[in-house]
């Protein structure tokens, strides 16, 4: 995850997903990516995942296409601005 967030920042986790640079043994054929946004804490102070609005779809035998895409897909959003 980039260290370098700000609000409004999109961003990617999967917290089921196989490793991108491997294989997984899950017994799921699929896994999916949720691509997010960065919001401020009720508090103020910091930063929170916002709600899951994209989701990626990946094969466990094939994770790294799914990376892309997510990655890809955040890249354009921050690149439209916050």
């Amino acid at each position: 995850m980039d260290k370098h967030i700000y609000e409004g920042m999109w961003s990617f986790d999967g917290s089921c997903a196989p490793p991108e640079n491997g294989v997984s043994r899950h017994l799921y054929g699929t896994f999916t990516l949720g691509c997010f946004q960065w919001v401020k804490k009720s508090s103020g102070k910091g930063l929170k995942r916002g709600k899951v609005q994209h989701r990626v779809k990946g094969k466990t035998s094939d994770p790294k296409p799914a990376y892309e895409a997510a990655r890809e897909y955040c890249a354009k959003k921050n690149s439209q601005g916050a």
